[in-house]
């Protein structure tokens, strides 16, 4: 009974020393292959960017700012409100987002975001407009249905003043 336990432990050692694929950091593997990560950026109604080749991503993740290069370990993330920024070479588009996913792969990510404006092209007196009435709608709702619509109206126009004040 006692030589199972021990058979077990030698089996995992000699099973872990097998060689097999290694995980690098994205910044030592960007060193080792310089490559550029191909970027696709996805709306239900829209392609943003399609098979671009870029330096680095960086997205507003749900648990954070998410900076995103090549061979970057693969992963999914959910999006929240904020700025998308698309960085090649001394270059740097920002667009502003609603919300969606991230899929990263080792040298791919696809962004699918339900909508995105270039930042540029946001109008302060309109984010502030909406964001008055959302408040209204939230401060008259009839029910939990309403106010919860409502709440998502100032939560995004919320983030697009954030946004506007980081321009």
């Amino acid at each position: 009974m006692l030589a199972r336990p021990a058979l077990l432990r030698r089996a995992i050692t000699s099973a872990s020393r097998l060689s097999g694929p290694r995980r690098m950091f994205a910044e030592q593997a960007v060193a080792v292959e310089g490559n550029k990560l191909n970027f696709n950026f996805f709306l239900p109604h829209d392609t943003i960017k399609h098979n671009a080749q870029v330096d680095m991503v960086i997205i507003p993740a749900s648990s954070g700012l998410m900076g995103i290069l090549p061979s970057h370990a693969p992963t999914v993330a959910q999006l929240r409100s904020g700025i998308v920024e698309v960085h090649d070479g001394e270059d740097k588009e920002s667009y502003f987002v609603s919300s969606g996913f991230a899929f990263v792969h080792k040298d791919r990510t696809d962004l699918c975001a339900v909508e995105a404006v270039k930042l540029d092209d946001i109008d302060p007196v309109a984010v502030a407009k909406g964001l008055s009435e959302s408040e209204a709608a939230v401060a008259s709702a009839k029910d939990d249905l309403e106010r919860a619509e409502a709440q998502i109206g100032v939560d995004v126009y919320m983030a697009m003043q954030g946004a506007l004040a980081m321009k």
